[in-house]
């Protein structure tokens, strides 16, 4: 068993996060040892790495040769990645998809880490059926608490918005977009040195279209970014 809990066998604890990425410690059978994760972000993060430092236990392997072999792994593209941006800004870039666990997991990442503003550019997540009403609602309520600006793109967004503003988030810096193309102009109007802007949305939003325009190095996208390939660059 893992986790953070009291009673896992395998157990994290001293959980930090700052700009650099996520450190924690792992206590296995009175053993601690480090892990330092650069560039990855997020809580959810932790279980991941305990669940292949389990597996590695069974094969063997000791604690410190999981820290190390952990040290290297590199999230991908889209994937809470976080990016330089114009004007000094940072883009949490969590493009590729987006489920609802997968959005409170890094709405929950981008309160936790320090900003003089954020910013949330959230897509329709898609393929949920009848959940879609009060998935979205849902993370209206939890942007409110977070975010000093809503940028919501597509349709199912509204949801969000509108819960956003039912709970008391300012209507003025909620906006609605019908596509990401749309949105990405305004995301740039507003932008200030300091801010932290969380781009989030299932695959068929392209929110990666967001991301390219706010980076400070948009020659870099290619390689930075998801969909880069020649199928999504010819998409419309």
């Amino acid at each position: 068993t893992y986790g953070f809990g009291s009673g896992a066998a395998l157990r994290a604890s001293n959980y930090k996060i700052s700009e650099d990425g996520i450190s924690f410690k792992m206590d296995y059978k009175g053993s601690s040892v480090p892990v330092r994760l650069k560039n990855v972000f997020g809580k959810h993060s932790v279980y991941a790495a305990l669940s292949a430092t389990a597996v590695g236990i069974i094969f063997e392997m000791n604690l410190i040769e999981i820290s190390e072999a952990l040290s290297k792994y590199q999230a991908p593209p889209g994937r809470l990645k976080l990016l330089s941006g114009i004007k000094n800004s940072l883009i949490l870039d969590d493009s590729y998809n987006a489920s609802p666990l997968a959005t409170y997991a890094a709405l929950d990442t981008l309160q936790e880490l320090e900003a003089a503003r954020k910013i949330v550019a959230f897509g329709d997540m898609l393929e949920i059926g009848k959940f879609t009403i009060s998935a979205h609602q849902a993370v209206g309520k939890k942007v409110a608490k977070i975010a000093d600006y809503f940028v919501a793109v597509g349709p199912r967004s509204r949801f969000a918005s509108e819960e956003a503003v039912a709970q008391g988030m300012e209507k003025s810096k909620v906006i609605n977009f019908s596509t990401s193309k749309e949105a990405a102009p305004y995301l740039k109007s507003i932008i200030q040195e300091g801010d932290l802007i969380l781009v989030k949305g299932s695959q068929s939003m392209r929110m990666e279209l967001i991301t390219e325009e706010l980076l400070a190095h948009p020659e870099e996208a290619q390689n930075m970014l998801a969909r880069q390939d020649e199928y999504w660059k010819n998409k419309k």
